[in-house]
């Protein structure tokens, strides 16, 4: 029996379903569904919601000819957890075994939805509809880490979907080739798609794009010229557009539901030559032109097969727009990407979250109205399910709510209470309880460039230079007296420019405890650490003088006096203030530490496949014990290991899957009036495969001499 008819049968039997058992007979009259799901397309990008330096007559015809909402938000504004909400109805923050997924999926990531759990794709599928995704997918493939050898299973046709043709992670990151089923497109198995992570130069060619176009990785991947050579930046967005066009007309005697996940707006900005200059506001507006025609090739198709009338129509983006370098061009010429809205995409602020949500089904939406209505992305797999005429289960429906009766008409009450909102930072995830948004700490929990020019431009630098206005911020900074947290009234005030944290202590506790429920059973970032009762984490300590005879703190901000004798790394000593992904505050003693994970000082992600070996000068312990703190992988082939002169390796210690340090102890009584040195050894390119350390206190003679090479560095 196959996945998805266990999980029909399940539901059969949980839910007691007379709708399921019927399945045929809605098949034959239930609307076909197109989902256009729009990336960084933030709040005031399109003509129907304000915007005036760019044009957007299909979108806005379809606002016009439908209903367009003004309070409809992604759960998530990052990517990856977006889409995850989307496709599950499953708020982010309860996948990967309650650490959530709280940042952009890495070129290798594994599928990061679990395929027991129903989609929305499952939905159609159970109720006779052919089904695909077109577009970015960015939510991994394959279980583990990704080879990217083919077949690439599971993936998009393991969730419900029966046809898949896109952007396998998203246009700004490798590898810059297109994904059919579970194949690259051009693949040749005597020229296979290779990782090649780091700053290997054995990669194949890409695209020349020009600066203004904004930032893109380079390629990781060598081989597949053939591949690399079919993808060209400026014809992705026409490319989907064709194939949507041509998977709509094979299908128009069939009920369908298509899932078109563009990689417009994203970075970076190559709109087709057509669309080239077209718009007042650069490159940045050119490509909104290109994301308008693609959804009017697609309005088109349905009048011209005479699908118009029996198709529902959803458009909306993945998270609010970013203020990159096109994001700022723009700005410039006087376009303001999530209008009045505060903050941009990353963060809880509302223009990383509220977006544009626009729906048309004739005879059934009625035309040219809006609604205020609270909704989220999360909510279209009971919406989807309502549509179809089928009823779900507690467990099924995840975190959806349905939403058809706002689709469809003016509910007396409000069908959603609460939504819960997620930025990057975990440690921001925030609460909206009808009027009253609630943020538990201080900023916007985004990113954090600080001027203008920086890539990832946001929080309150970024919003005193768009000329925002914002109780808490004054000259680009939260003020010293700002409250711990924050407290908005949406009705009274949405582009929040007054915090209302000690006005209503008593709404500050509801909410506080409302949100509690929520939160993670893992902290983001942290692991499974807790679930296996092996996590001792450090304290983040300022620096100090040490009260032992010997330390190695790094906080001279150089490697000296350990030395690499094996290996290359980009950064060893570094002085984040946050974790990468979670972006948690650094539990390191003072300001520097040893770490093999980051390629370089204003790296915006790690890098596991650093490799080498690392040590210490020789030393010679008196007595007591040695203290230290580790982060990093627990695997075999990164750790830390005390070794006598000879190279003998005598004690070990490991992270956790983690990059929370953990305290570590050594007893070096029985080494005493030994020479020892201490070996950092990292031989791993996978997930995890990093060491960080930091604050090694201990008595000892450290002496000017190092061991002998030749026994550490095989």
């Amino acid at each position: 029996m196959n996945r998805l008819s266990e999980r029909w049968i399940l539901g059969l039997v949980i839910a007691s379903t007379v709708a399921i058992t019927s399945a045929p007979a809605f098949a034959d009259r239930g609307p076909n569904v197109v989902l256009i799901f729009a990336d960084d397309l933030g709040y005031g990008d399109l003509g129907c919601y304000g915007a005036t330096k760019v044009q957007t007559p299909n979108i806005d015809r379809l606002a016009s000819e439908g209903r367009r909402f003004t309070d409809a938000h992604s759960v998530s504004a990052v990517c990856t957890p977006s889409r995850y909400a989307l496709l599950t109805g499953e708020y982010p923050l309860r996948a990967n075994g309650g650490r959530g997924i709280w940042g952009p999926a890495p070129v290798t990531s594994s599928l990061l939805i679990d395929t027991e759990k129903l989609t929305i794709a499952d939905v159609f599928k159970m109720n006779g509809y052919e089904t695909a995704v077109l577009g970015k997918w960015h939510l991994g493939f394959k279980d583990g880490s990704n080879d990217w050898r083919e077949p690439l299973r599971p993936g998009p046709q393991d969730l419900g979907f029966d046809y898949y043709f896109g952007m396998p992670v998203v246009n700004s990151a490798p590898p810059y080739v297109y994904v059919e089923n579970d194949r690259v497109v051009g693949s040749d198995p005597d020229d296979p798609l290779v990782h090649r992570p780091g700053n290997a130069k054995e990669v194949t060619p890409i695209t020349p794009i020009p600066p203004e176009a904004a930032q893109r990785s380079r390629n990781q991947f060598g081989g597949a010229v053939e591949a690399h050579q079919r993808f060209n930046d400026y014809e992705v967005g026409t490319t989907f557009a064709k194939k949507a066009v041509e998977w709509i007309e094979e299908r128009k005697e069939k009920p369908f539901f298509l899932y078109l996940a563009t990689t417009n707006i994203h970075h970076p900005f190559t709109p087709a030559k057509r669309f080239q200059g077209t718009s007042q506001c650069g490159l940045y507006g050119d490509f909104i032109h290109e994301l308008d025609w693609i959804v009017g090739e697609v309005l088109a198709c349905l009048e011209d097969n005479g699908l118009t009338e029996n198709t529902l129509v959803i458009f909306t983006s993945d998270n609010g727009g970013m203020f990159n370098h096109g994001g700022q061009a723009a700005f410039k010429a006087g376009h303001r990407q999530n209008g009045d809205l505060l903050g941009f995409k990353f963060g809880v602020w509302e223009g990383g979250h509220r977006v544009p949500f626009i729906v048309r089904w004739p005879g059934k939406v009625k035309a040219g109205t809006t609604s205020h209505e609270l909704i989220g992305h999360v909510d279209l797999l009971a919406t989807f399910a309502a549509v179809t005429e089928q009823e779900l289960n507690d467990d099924q429906l995840a975190d959806s709510v349905n939403m058809l009766p706002a689709f469809l008409g003016e509910p007396e009450t409000p069908i959603r209470d609460h939504l819960v909102l997620a930025p990057h930072k975990g440690t921001h995830l925030s609460i909206r309880n009808g009027k009253w948004m609630f943020i538990p700490r201080q900023g916007s929990g985004g990113f954090s460039g600080r001027k203008p020019g920086d890539h990832t431009f946001a929080g309150p630098p970024a919003v005193s230079f768009v000329g925002s206005v914002n109780s808490d911020i004054e000259d680009g900074r939260i003020k010293t007296d700002a409250p711990p947290a924050q407290l908005y009234d949406l009705a009274a005030d949405p582009g929040q420019s007054e915090n209302l944290f000690n006005a209503y202590p008593e709404v500050v506790k509801e909410l506080s405890s409302l949100l509690e429920r929520y939160k993670p059973q893992v902290e983001p970032g942290v692991g499974n650490s807790r679930q296996r009762g092996s996590s001792d984490p450090a304290r983040k300590t300022p620096a100090r003088k040490s009260p032992r005879t010997a330390s190695f703190d790094f906080e001279s901000g150089k490697l000296d006096p350990w030395r690499i004798v094996a290996g290359e790394f980009g950064h060893l000593i570094g002085s984040r203030s946050e974790f990468f992904r979670s972006e948690k505050e650094y539990n390191k003693q003072g300001t520097y530490y040893l770490t093999t994970l980051e390629p370089s000082a204003t790296a915006e992600r790690g890098q596991d496949s650093q490799t080498g070996v690392i040590v210490s000068p020789l030393f010679i312990p008196t007595r007591g014990t040695m203290t230290f703190r580790i982060g990093g992988g627990r695997g075999k082939a990164t750790y830390v290991a005390l070794c006598t002169a000879d190279g003998k390796e005598v004690e070990f210690a490991r992270g956790i899957n983690d990059q929370v340090m953990q305290n570590a102890t050594w007893d070096l009584t029985p080494y005493a009036g030994r020479k020892m040195f201490i070996k950092i050894v990292d031989h791993s390119t996978t997930g995890w495969g990093h060491i960080t350390v930091d604050d090694f206190q201990f008595d000892a003679e450290v002496l000017n001499e190092y061991p002998d090479t030749r026994v550490h560095s095989k």
